[in-house]
């Protein structure tokens, strides 16, 4: 069975673009542009990996991080940010919610790629 990626993005090109990329790599990608809607589907689809853009209205990605993992049902999931900024203080913030990696925009897939198996293994 292939494995599931839950991926949250306000964008809905740069949703569509990621969701292409992981269908065409084998997985299974659900997809949403709410991030308060993205912690209820963590809760139901048990992602296998959460892919999260940072910078939302409303609820940001370090936001539905920590919320992430202080829920006993979502708390094991592993998490990824994806973002338009490198600072330092950014990405460590993003460590400290909770990601173990970061994907910068525009996404460069020869880079991505690594991090997404390193986090799945390989799907």
């Amino acid at each position: 069975m292939a494995k599931k990626i839950l991926v949250v993005d306000d964008d809905p090109f740069i949703l569509a673009v990621v969701e292409k990329f992981l269908k065409l790599k084998g997985f299974q990608v659900v997809t949403t542009t709410d991030p308060e809607l993205a912690f209820r589907l963590a809760e139901k689809e048990k992602p296998d990996l959460l892919i999260s853009d940072v910078a939302m209205p409303g609820v940001d990605g370090f936001t539905l991080l920590r919320s992430l993992k202080q829920d006993s049902i979502t708390k094991h999931i592993p998490l990824m940010l994806l973002t338009a900024t490198d600072k330092i203080a950014d990405v460590e913030k993003g460590f400290a919610s909770g990601a173990q990696a970061y994907l910068l925009k525009p996404i460069d897939w020869d880079r991505a790629w690594p991090k997404i198996q390193a986090i799945l293994g390989n799907p």
